[in-house]
């Protein structure tokens, strides 16, 4: 399988890369992974590379067109699609991708060169390609790309992800494949992480508008001080929405009780984990607290309120990170106030968390990628669908312009729509 991923920074996306990395080479088999914009995290990379092979497209592109690799703008630029065809038959014939960009690049070489392939698209986020309002024609042609993908080609990694997808895009997405987004579960019984008796809630992760149970928690935080006054709230992570957050916690005077603790090193996780109260958040770090037995409380992206499903053990199946009103749904302050109020109901939580997370195995998501690998997929609309490199590339520039000089920001900020359907 050759993973065609944007960046290796210091994300949801890149841990995972290691993960399923990881689990291939346990299985004597190995993945190659092509970064198409040149942001790496040294650490992860070095990490990356004892399980992988890792391509830049900068080194295929060439020194000319180098510097554009710096943003997806490289992506539109002049490669010979011969080198990227040895790499695709190199692993298996396999192209797993992981956005947008990934799925233009790759339609642009089936237009250059001929080469049999089959493709795999994860939704790692429910807007990658769920969004309305943005006109750019690169953005209006991935959608259209990915719908004229077939069932077979789709990954989701919840049930909510698909139903909603099957609405949104009109197709059937039946024969779908649906894994967990995978972690490393303990393979021995390990005491719990956490504690009762802490004052420490945790979140982890970076700092996105979308990721609202951030604001969530630090509103809540002065109603939470008067039961349990030396409460704090950590947030290690950084991102754009940092000084919205920083306003926020300023405006409530709670700057002794919210710390903000910078980026951490995915290796560190359970350090920062231990001897924690509860967790709240999303992505796979919520897995991660579940998994060391701490209270994992969800919190809901693109939500306006403080609401929550409760812990990770409440939800049924895969869905906890967007929004679903076939949901039970809880406020987010009855449940931080059961698990801060009662040592009882703190372990119950933190035990159940930890059984829960299991189901979320990094096995598990190998399984069903390795599945794609002799999967028969029929990508006759793809190839027939008309894209036009020269227009793709002119309306990135104009999206870039009128974000950077004029505040347009649709298609950066698609991410905060939430669930349209």
């Amino acid at each position: 399988m050759l993973l065609v991923a944007n960046v290796l920074e210091l994300n949801g996306g890149t841990t995972f890369i290691l993960r399923v990395a990881r689990e291939f080479e346990k299985r004597n088999k190995k993945i190659g992974v092509l970064v198409l914009v040149d942001k790496v995290d040294e650490e992860l990379e070095k990490s990356i590379l004892q399980y992988a092979d890792v391509y830049y497209l900068k080194d295929i592109v060439g020194k000319t067109y180098a510097p554009l690799m710096r943003s997806p703008l490289g992506v539109f630029a002049p490669v010979d699609f011969s080198k990227v065809c040895n790499l695709i038959n190199t692993y298996n014939n396999h192209v797993h991708l992981m956005g947008v960009f990934g799925l233009i690049f790759i339609k642009r070489c089936l237009c250059a060169v001929s080469v049999k392939v089959r493709i795999s698209f994860g939704i790692y986020h429910q807007n990658e390609v769920m969004y309305d309002g943005v006109s750019y024609y690169f953005a209006r042609k991935a959608k259209a790309l990915f719908a004229s993908l077939p069932a077979e080609s789709i990954v989701f990694f919840n049930e909510k992800n698909r139903a909603s997808y099957e609405i949104f895009f009109n197709n059937d997405y039946s024969k779908s494949t649906i894994v967990p987004i995978g972690i490393d579960t303990p393979q021995t019984e390990v005491e719990l992480l956490g504690s009762a008796g802490s004052n420490r809630i945790v979140s982890i992760g970076n700092l996105y508008a979308f990721k609202s149970y951030n604001r969530h928690v630090i509103t809540l935080l002065p109603d939470l001080k008067k039961i349990r006054p030396e409460l704090v709230y950590e947030i290690y992570g950084a991102g754009e929405y940092e000084p919205e957050l920083l306003r926020l916690v300023s405006s409530l005077k709670m700057e002794s009780s919210v710390h903000f603790m910078g980026s951490i090193a995915y290796e560190d996780i359970p350090k920062v984990l231990e001897g924690a109260l509860a967790f709240v958040g999303s992505g796979t770090a919520i897995l991660e607290a579940a998994a060391l037995g701490v209270p994992a409380i969800i919190g809901i992206e693109s939500t306006n309120k403080p609401i929550t499903y409760g812990v990770l053990s409440d939800i049924k199946g895969f869905s906890y990170n967007e929004f679903d009103a076939g949901q039970i749904i809880y406020t987010m302050k009855e449940v931080l106030v059961r698990i801060i109020s009662n040592a009882d109901q703190w372990e119950e939580a933190a035990v159940a968390c930890k059984a829960k997370s299991k189901s979320f195995s990094i096995e598990r998501t190998v399984d069903g990628l390795l599945k794609l690998e002799v999967l028969d997929m029929d990508l006759t609309r793809f190839e027939a669908e008309r894209y036009v490199n020269s227009i793709a590339v002119s309306s990135f520039l104009a999206c870039a312009v009128k974000h950077s000089f004029f505040g347009d920001k649709t298609f950066a900020t698609r991410r905060e729509q939430g669930t349209l359907k």
